[in-house]
């Protein structure tokens, strides 16, 4: 598996972990201790009637050599009393309780088992208490990240352990079953029966010359279901395979444009068809389809790629449509958990009506395997209601087996499909419905996961059958309370949700119409586009004061940053910067939430850094650190400002270092930093040389950053390409096999058009492409190295394409030209550079270009050489690749014929 796959799946479990209540950590912990000790305990920690007991230890071996104590208890890891001096009175108890259990000395193992996370400080601060001194020879502390970490090898290394945990958490044991596929293929439902007649048909239709197959059918009759398995059937026959819905593709634009809707990165549909053999699947198409509708992809079709649609839309004289065969009567029983020859007649009559809906049969046996409902009760209350069999949408039937449902999980079911969205991110819907009715119902297979990472959904089918008034009200004012929770701090999670529901809240935004400003404005100032652009143009002259809310605060301030961008005037600039710095020091005069404090200090902070004050800008940072120590974060603006040019040594100093902690925290847990605080210090990582060469050295964290680079991709995060183009300059020479698995795994995030990028991110995916390429070609991938040179070259030709070109994207274009063998387009670059701005780093690509050339153009390369070596010897910074400069000249001087000045070359390097 993949090691960022591996990562996300952890990732999720520990947040299914801290759900575990007061009797789930009991049960799971004691499991976990016994299977990592290798022997049958003893658990004391529950009564009879399953519930906490208090008077004895919770686990204990036979000898009372091993004691296990569980807590569910929030700030389990909080200490108590001077920093210096800590007391953790939650963990004392544990501890002398488990001791008292074995007199004199005390059990030889003591286990602490919390479904808690502990702080990054913890450690360090026990480590100083007399607690650890007087048992930490025996004590084993496990918090909710070490446990969903041993839980997750333990299930690797033992199906029943894993088949254990399962139980207990829904989106693990949906991720295990698909983790080949995850974060590309949705899950296969826990009941599917692989159909041969499904994939029979479906084969027997491309067999007979066709190169698409539209499968349609009713809601629920197994399209998607059959789409993934036949994707899972023949991969091996294929290079590759690429998912998107209906709603990623609305038909009328072209598969090269297509752009994730619910959170995912956008992806060259046609780009990544036409390059090799692959299977593309549309899921849920909501309109018809012609042939002609896929005549971009013909490249593909001749390399044996097919087409695969699941619709609801007929069209049967249409040759590329395919109807949904019935399922056969042997997988209906089977799905349904019962046996053709023991089954009651009810049975078989609820069968042949119903086999026409797996999803209806799979629900039938969930609600009876889960909630106890009696399946005879189900068949019979269904069949002797003609109303309901004869209802052919299964509609009518689902909504009456969902009556079974609990009334808490019907409701929040129910809530669910009221919002106008079948989809939400998990930690969302987790805060929308509640914590335990979302595992309920993920048990159920009523929510599953989508193909986005992170998102659950339930099927049409059922939201339609349980619907009652769509109303968005509610889940606006879910959303708005979800980002206040979090003091608007945009992780993942709340990207992710603001992403899926973007209409919603847009269409929200102006039916409210002018208001105070609230958490829905800043919401869409987290999406692209004009509606951005337009909400900042609306608010970056407002007033804010001491009573202003939080949100209107950071409303403002984003949008006095982003009006900033477009002051051209570099002295216009820094006035503008300066009011800003004027109005939040006399803001910070007042008396203020300490949550507007730290926003404040913040952005005061990076408006310092932008008036060239870097002392003043060290200063509001590291007064930031000391009220909010692990705020990553601040880290982050530090590690920044050392990089700026002609900042003093010790704001250099002063950014190394934060630099290396922040690093330290990926590597100590890649988790505990923010996503994109991590690709922000990954972007500027080649500004500190010493780091990066000690990275180098360590290839187990070159492949720990590599992961975050890829975590990136599956979240659809912009700041991806400059995290790629930092980590492949970097590392692609000693760690080209790295490099080259990253393009390789993440396909949709390379194979990508520039329409479907943002503009100031094309230099880095133009550059990253071509490391990648050179990389791959290195480790012998030709193909992928032409590839992947092809993509960064239509990059280059957008960026190639103004009049006026900065150096640093002259010099990455002309760099791509070389290297795609278009060296006269390399010149035409350079050359578009102003005189002034011409440097070392691009008159060595020119020089490079006229060698490839040829004949005719060495004396201009020669030129361009001496000029380059001349410009590097004047630039303190070039000084340790002075040699690259001297290669140079030796080419040049040998293409000329002058060997002699050539060898002489060389000999200075």
């Amino acid at each position: 598996m993949f090691e960022h796959i591996k990562k996300r799946i952890i990732k999720e479990l520990v947040e299914e972990v801290v759900c575990l209540d007061a009797t789930g950590i009991e049960i799971v912990g004691h499991n976990y201790i016994s299977v990592r000790e290798r022997q049958a305990l003893v658990h004391h920690g529950l009564n009879k009637d399953y519930m906490p007991s208090g008077y004895t230890v919770d686990t204990f071996s036979d000898d009372s050599s091993i004691v296990g104590e569980y807590s569910a208890e929030k700030g389990y890891f909080d200490y108590s009393g001077n920093s210096n001096n800590p007391e953790y009175k939650k963990i004392e108890k544990d501890i002398l309780h488990a001791l008292e259990h074995k007199k004199p000395n005390g059990p030889d193992t003591i286990y602490l088992v919390s479904n808690q996370e502990e702080q990054p400080s913890f450690r360090s601060k026990f480590n100083t208490t007399r607690l650890s001194k007087d048992y930490g020879d025996r004590l084993i502390i496990i918090d909710a990240r070490e446990l969903a970490r041993g839980i997750y090898h333990q299930s690797i290394q033992n199906p029943n352990a894993a088949e254990f945990y399962k139980q207990f958490f829904p989106t693990f044991s949906q991720n295990m079953d698909n983790y080949e596929y995850f974060g590309k293929l949705p899950n296969i439902c826990s009941e599917y029966v692989k159909e041969e007649t499904f994939l029979n048909a479906i084969a027997r239709h491309y067999e007979s010359g066709k190169n698409v197959c539209v499968l349609h059918g009713l809601s629920g009759s197994g399209k998607t279901q059959s789409a993934i398995d036949f994707v899972r059937s023949n991969i091996n026959e294929f290079s590759s395979y690429i998912w998107i819905t209906g709603e990623d593709w609305k038909g009328d634009t072209s598969l090269s444009s297509v752009k994730r809707t619910r959170g995912g990165a956008p992806v060259n549909v046609a780009g990544l068809f036409n390059t090799q053999k692959t299977i593309l699947v549309v899921d849920n198409f909501p309109k018809g389809l012609d042939i002609t509708d896929f005549s971009e992809l013909e490249s593909g079709f001749q390399r044996g790629g097919v087409v695969l649609v699941t619709s609801q839309i007929s069209a049967p004289q249409n040759p590329i449509y395919l109807s949904m065969p019935i399922m056969s009567i042997e997988s209906a029983f089977e799905i349904l958990g019962e046996s053709e020859n023991s089954a009651s007649n009810l049975c078989k009559d609820f069968v042949s009506k119903c086999r026409f809906s797996p999803l209806i049969l799979s629900m039938t046996r969930r609600l009876s395997f889960e909630q106890g409902v009696n399946k005879e009760d189900i068949y019979s209350e269904i069949l002797r209601d003609p109303e309901l069999v004869d209802d052919s949408s299964g509609v009518s039937i689902v909504r009456k087996i969902l009556g079974s449902l609990e009334a808490k999980s019907l409701r929040a079911l129910r809530k669910i499909a009221n919002s106008g969205r079948s989809y939400h991110d998990i930690d969302f819907l987790r805060y929308f419905i509640g914590l335990i009715n979302c595992s309920s119902l993920q048990k159920l297979s009523i929510l599953f996961p989508e193909n986005t990472p992170g998102v659950l959904r339930v099927h049409d089918l059922i939201a339609l059958a349980v619907q009652e008034k769509p109303d968005i009200t509610e889940l606006v004012s879910s959303v708005e309370n979800y980002i206040s929770q979090k003091n608007g701090d945009m992780t993942p999670s709340v990207l992710r949700q603001i992403h899926l529901c973007a209409d919603i809240l847009h269409e929200e935004h102006i039916r409210r119409g002018s208001r105070e400003i609230d958490w829905v404005h800043y919401s869409l100032l987290q999406l692209e586009g004009d509606k951005k652009l337009d909400i900042h143009n609306e608010l970056h002259d407002l007033e804010i004061n001491s009573t202003s809310s939080l949100p209107k605060i950071k409303c403002i301030i984003d949008a006095k940053e982003a009006y900033s961008y477009q002051i051209k005037d570099n002295d216009q600039r820094h006035q503008y910067y300066n009011r800003c710095i004027e109005l939040y020091s006399a803001l910070l005069d007042e008396i203020i939430s300490e949550d507007i404090r730290l926003e404040l200090l913040h952005h005061k902070g990076k408006a310092l850094r932008r008036c060239g004050k870097s002392l003043e800008s060290l200063e509001v940072f590291q007064g930031l650190l000391t009220l909010k120590p692990e705020w990553h974060a601040t880290f982050g603006q530090i590690a920044h400002l050392g990089t700026q040019y002609g900042v003093e040594k010790e704001v250099k100093e002063a950014g190394e270092k934060s630099m290396r902690d922040l690093l330290a925290f990926i590597k100590q847990d890649s988790f505990i930093v923010p996503l994109r605080v991590s690709l922000a210090a990954l972007a500027r990582l080649r500004s500190y040389r010493n780091i990066s060469k000690d990275i180098n050295d360590d290839e187990e964290f070159v492949k720990k950053l590599a992961d975050v680079i890829s975590m990136a991709a599956l979240e659809g995060l912009g700041q991806f390409y400059e995290a790629f183009v930092s980590f492949t300059s970097m590392f692609s020479y000693r760690h080209s096999e790295i490099c080259v698995s990253i393009a390789e795994t993440l396909p949709e995030m390379v194979a990508i058009p520039p329409s479907q990028v943002e503009k100031r991110q094309w230099t880095s995916a133009c550059e990253s492409l071509t490391n990648s390429s050179v990389a791959a070609g290195r480790e012998g991938k030709d193909s992928l190295s032409k590839l992947l040179i092809g993509f960064a070259l239509d990059f280059a030709d957008e960026i190639n394409g103004k009049e006026r070109i900065s150096s640093y994207d002259a010099r990455c274009v002309a760099k791509t030209y070389n290297i795609g063998n278009q060296p006269e387009k390399a010149v035409i670059a350079a050359d578009k550079v102003a005189a002034e701005e011409v440097n070392h780093w691009l008159l060595y690509e020119k020089a490079k270009a006229y060698i490839i050339l040829g004949d005719g153009y060495y004396e201009e390369a020669l030129k361009a050489a001496k000029e380059c070596f001349n410009l590097a010897e004047e630039d303190e910074k070039a000084s340790f690749r002075i040699s690259i400069y001297h290669d140079l000249l030796s080419s040049c001087y040998e293409s000329l014929g002058e060997k002699s000045r050539a060898v002489e070359e060389l000999g200075r390097l």
